[in-house]
């Protein structure tokens, strides 16, 4: 069981990591499967998949956090307020 949850828990990692590069950092699909070793239409899921979640408040928080951080180390423009 505790294996199970580890693993799920490194999925939904991994998802907002695909979504946050995809979004924030606009990285192509492609280029993000390449190099997380998955299918550009994995991504594709996993964008889905964090999307829809963003409906939970503080999902939604945490994602929107991250992107914060990722554009303030990458020195990119802020990502507008997802609605």
């Amino acid at each position: 069981m505790l294996r199970r949850d580890r693993r799920r828990f490194a999925c939904h990692v991994r998802q907002i990591a695909m979504y946050v590069c995809h979004v924030a950092l606009r990285v192509s699909l492609s280029d993000i499967g390449d190099a997380f070793g998955r299918d550009r239409t994995t991504v594709g899921h996993a964008c889905h998949v964090v999307e829809d979640r963003r409906d939970d408040p503080a999902f939604d928080d945490f994602v929107a956090t991250v992107e914060r951080l990722v554009t303030t180390v990458f020195g990119l423009v802020e990502v507008p307020a997802h609605d």
